[in-house]
């Protein structure tokens, strides 16, 4: 769970959003599908050129405090998530020129780039819309509620769970449903199960390693398991600006040198099929000639090593979230298959608040989950040409091509062949050590309605309970 409520000063999104979006709307929200659809924002226009938008925002909407969600608020508070001296996500709106007002009800966001990824950046909590006004008067939201969401922080027990109240008037009842709201945070499989099981908790995200023992529970009457959609994906990325790993021939080694199906195997009772590109099997811009790029073959593993020249035993440091499962299982497996053909892992087990930030000060290789989007362009955005997520650039064609994807004038062909060309050219530079993929997982109790339709679920790991809730 988070350590600061302040959804601007978020260390890790995909652990931050479950606690912070049911305080904090945003301009549009991502519902099931994935669909980006109205949150505050009712409608947008993108200019012809696709460097501007404009979104005209709903009348109905207030802060916690009654202050109104005017144009005025709107721009105060993205120019706050922008700016690097009040926040730590600033980095996501680079493409951002300028937010403006148009009028009270109109706020015009310019970008630098045609930019159809902005609709999912704005969805997301680090694009939350905050109370400028109350904090001008001294509320500090890194403690207290500064949002216009549906509920109400109530207790918050930081590293253990935060209760929420309804907020009542909030414009969209169905996004409401309980009247008290609980989310605790288990990173324990075993505890996260017992609660499940016991009846403390009314749904838990199932991890691939946990899917044999919870079969003994949701086989019984009065319990039901969810699975999405294969989009998310482990992964060792790579920063390919270490010594050594500027040779893609020393990238593919490390490719080649991973038994992958011995991983899903022994650590993930074969929900985890292997992968070896960014967007998988069923997703647009899947390139199926990159499909199976990578069988395990430590032999061609180590004769790349060698005809790149690189050093023996050559070393490489790999963080991976201390304590998660299973990153922790897969990093001591992953050190062991690569030591196998000379390649010297040196594990270093991170908080998962310091993993990513340690990861873009360069020199180390990261062991987490693949982080995706909505749309396949602005995943392979995120996670090639941003710095957080990769710290040395990818190779220029690869930008441009992603960039060219987010262009809203193409036609669905048009983009689906850019994703096509730049997932393929990912796989084939490996400019990451893809593992495998897995669904999201949901077990939930049979009186739980909208754990099937989670809208984030749908493209990663995430809860989010906006229309979920517990029938009486």
């Amino acid at each position: 769970m988070p350590n600061n409520l302040d959804p601007h000063q978020s260390g890790n999104y995909t652990v931050d959003y479950p606690f912070l979006s049911p305080v904090y709307d945003r301009l549009t929200q991502v519902i099931s599908g994935p669909e980006i659809v109205p949150m505050l924002a009712e409608e947008w226009t993108f200019a012809e050129d696709g460097r501007s938008v404009d979104f005209r925002l709903r009348d109905d909407a207030v802060f916690h405090s009654g202050n109104p969600v005017d144009a005025d608020a709107v721009v105060g508070s993205l120019e706050r998530a922008r700016d690097p001296q009040q926040s730590r996500v600033a980095g996501r709106f680079d493409m951002v020129e300028s937010v403006q007002v148009v009028d009270d009800r109109t706020v015009r966001i310019t970008t630098s780039r045609p930019a159809l990824d902005l609709l999912s950046v704005l969805a997301t909590t680090e694009s939350a819309i905050v109370d400028v006004d109350a904090m001008a008067s001294g509320l500090d939201i890194s403690k207290e509620s500064a949002g216009s969401g549906p509920y109400e922080f109530d207790q918050v027990r930081p590293g253990d769970r935060i209760t929420y109240v309804r907020h009542e008037g909030y414009w969209d009842s169905e996004a409401q449903k309980p009247v008290r709201l609980e989310l605790i945070g288990l990173p324990d499989d075993n505890s996260r199960l017992n609660a499940f099981r016991s009846g403390q908790v009314d749904a838990i995200k199932v991890d691939p390693d946990q899917y044999d023992e919870l079969q003994s529970v949701v086989t019984q009457p009065g319990f039901e398991l969810h699975e999405y959609p294969i989009v998310q994906s482990y992964v060792l990325y790579l920063d390919i600006g270490i010594p050594g790993l500027e040779d893609k021939r020393v990238r593919q080694a490390l490719n080649y040198a991973i038994d992958r199906e011995s991983i899903n195997n022994a650590l993930l009772n074969d929900r985890c099929p292997p992968l070896t590109q960014p967007l998988p099997v069923g997703l647009d811009g899947h390139d199926a000639g990159a499909a199976n790029l990578y069988p395990y073959d430590p032999e061609r593993a180590r004769q790349l090593l060698e005809e790149s020249g690189a050093r023996d035993n050559l070393p490489i440091r790999i963080i991976y979230v201390a304590g998660a499962s299973p990153q922790q299982e897969m990093a001591t497996a992953v050190q062991a298959q690569l030591r196998d053909v000379g390649v010297d892992v040196q594990l270093a087990p991170i908080p998962a608040v310091d993993a990513q930030a340690t990861f873009r000060t360069g020199g180390y290789g990261l062991l987490n989950i693949f982080l995706s989007a909505p749309t396949p362009g602005q995943t392979l955005l995120t996670n090639y040409l941003a710095d957080f997520r990769f710290p040395t650039p990818p190779s220029q064609d690869f930008a441009d091509t992603v960039v060219r994807s987010l262009d809203p004038s193409l036609s669905d062909d048009e983009r689906t062949a850019l994703y096509e060309t730049a997932s393929g050219t990912a796989a084939e530079e490996a400019y990451s050590v893809f593992l495998c993929g897995s669904p999201t997982m949901v077990a939930y109790t049979s009186d739980t309605v909208g754990m099937d339709s989670l809208g984030h679920a749908d493209f990663t790991s995430i809860f989010d309970v906006r229309y979920a809730g517990v029938t009486s």
